[in-house]
Parts: C-alpha cells; structure tokens; sequence
C-alpha cells in the first residue's frame, strides 16, 4: 500500500476497524470451533485442551452412509432453488419498473414501502403468517375462503405441501424491495448517453431496456448470482425456524435447522458440526463454480 496515500486517509481507514473487529469476532473466530467435527466431543472433556478423543472422519462417515442426510440435502436444494427461481428475478423486475417511473414522489413513496420488508423480522412475518392462516375465526385468509368458496377451513401451516409456496411467498414479499437497490445503483450509473443513441435510433422505451438496461446489469446481476449459489446449501435458517411447526417439523427440515435441533437442543456437538463443516465445504465449491462460470461468460467474477 502507497504510505504516502494512507497517511492521507488514516480517518477513512479507522472507519473500517469497527467492521474488521466483527468479522473478525463472528466470522472468523468460531472456525476454530470446527475441531469438534473431528472428535467425540464432551461438554464436560473440551476440546480447548484436547480432552475429547479424536476420531478422524468417524463423523463424516456417520451421516454419509445415512438416507436421513441425503433427504436433508436434496430438500435444502429443492427449497433454496425454488425460492431463487422466484425471488432473483423480482427484485430485478421490481427494479426496472421502479426505474420506468417519471413521477418522481411516486416512485420515492414506491421504493420506500418496498423496502419497509426487509426491516421486519422473520419471528414476525412468521408470526403474522399464522395469524392471517388461523383456522379459527381469526383467520383472515380462511374466513375470505369460506365466505366466497364455502367449504372446510384449512390448516395451512400444517400442509407440507403449502410450506414451499408459503416460503417463496414471504422471501419474495420480505426481500424484493431490499434486493431492487443494487440494482437501481447499477442502473443509475449507466451511460446516458446510450439511452440518447438509442433514442435516436428510433428505440422506445420498451427497446431502451432490452438493450440498454440489461445488458447494463449484467455484471451485477452475475454478481448477485455467485454470492446466491453458495448460499444455496445453507438456506435461511431464521426463515425456515419461524416457519416450521412441530407437526411438520421432520417433514420441512433443512440441513441449518438440523444442526439446531440436533447440536444445540440435542447436544450432538460432533455429528451437527460434521454436518455443518461439510455443508460449509459443499457452499465453497458451489461460489467457485459460480465464479467461474461467471467469469467465462461475462468477464466478471469476484476473485
């Protein structure tokens, strides 16, 4: 680093220490915790001093060799694809819509409602999800269903088949608006200029986004999707829990909530952290994939 230019920001350089310090506590810091992966852990042994006995890759071994872990897997997948097929593209659509808007107080009083989701937290979106699916009379959305429809009154948060669109619902309701303003900002800085060539050329509005826009938002766009692939393993733990119920509990779990209900309500340290450790690994390889083809395709990447 050029001395003479960070002397020249120290203060801005100061700034980053409070975020450095937080990686560093909450990201970087558990890693160590990892060993645990490798022993048969005791609460009561530790394994700060090594009290607990090793036992190599007995663990990994353990869950590969059990159906259990490939269900977990395969549903993890299903539900993290199915829930980025729908939510990717809306926030990107929202954006373009938000963009196409000239009156400029709407559009303000627009992005703000949208992003106002993102702020709420998934205890209560879920919250607020059993209470308009109530089978009781409170239920807004079985009352609305009986009055128009007729018939019984259902037991939506019991029905594994609703939990999936019940998830793509709330995630693309949550975090659309959220998700429009990177690509606002990348919009925000493509060249007037093309928008006036094209303009000339006889291109309307429609044309002006086909080919100005989004070829504009490519490279965002590839970003976006790389950091979405490794994360694609994991799921959203906070969304998945809030949502669950004991009766469909087994039926919904991903490989997140596992390790919870396994590693710290069941206090299988090793097995859940073998889990997690390789569900880790598994998140790795699919952001490099990413990257690459990223890469290949459009010159951008994130390494």
């Amino acid at each position: 680093m050029n001395v003479t230019k960070f002397s020249k920001q120290y203060v801005l350089h100061l700034f980053l220490i409070p975020a450095l310090v937080l990686t560093l506590l909450f990201n970087y810091a558990p890693m160590f915790g990892n060993v645990v992966a490798f022993m048969d852990y005791s609460m009561f042994d530790g394994w700060m001093g090594l009290g607990s006995p090793w036992v190599g890759l007995d663990n990994f071994k353990t869950f590969l060799s059990e159906q259990w872990f490939y269900d977990l897997a395969l549903r993890t997948l299903t539900y993290s694809i199915s829930i980025l097929i729908f939510s990717f593209p809306a926030s990107l659509i929202l954006a373009l819509l938000l963009n196409e808007l000239r009156n400029q107080l709407f559009k303000k009083i627009a992005q703000t409602v949208s992003y106002i989701p993102h702020f709420v937290s998934w205890v209560t979106v879920a919250a607020m999800l059993y209470m308009f699916l109530s089978v009781d009379m409170n239920g807004l959305v079985n009352n609305i269903k009986v009055a128009l429809f007729g018939g019984e009154r259902l037991i939506f948060m019991q029905d594994t088949k609703l939990f999936l669109p019940l998830l793509i619902v709330t995630q693309v309701w949550k975090e659309m608006g959220w998700g429009s303003i990177l690509y606002l900002a990348a919009i925000s800085v493509i060249d007037p200029h093309l928008y006036e060539a094209a303009a000339i050329d006889g291109a309307g509005r429609w044309r002006q986004m086909i080919h100005v826009t989004l070829p504009g938002l490519v490279p965002t766009t590839v970003v976006l999707m790389i950091f979405t692939l490794g994360s694609l393993f994991g799921g959203n733990f906070d969304q998945m829990f809030n949502m669950q119920n004991i009766v469909i509990q087994d039926q919904t779990n991903i490989i997140s909530t596992y390790i919870y209900y396994q590693g710290v309500k069941g206090a299988q340290f090793s097995i859940s952290t073998a889990v997690g450790l390789f569900g880790g690994v598994i998140s790795f390889i699919l952001l490099m994939i990413g990257n690459y083809v990223g890469k290949k395709i459009s010159n951008t990447s994130i390494v």
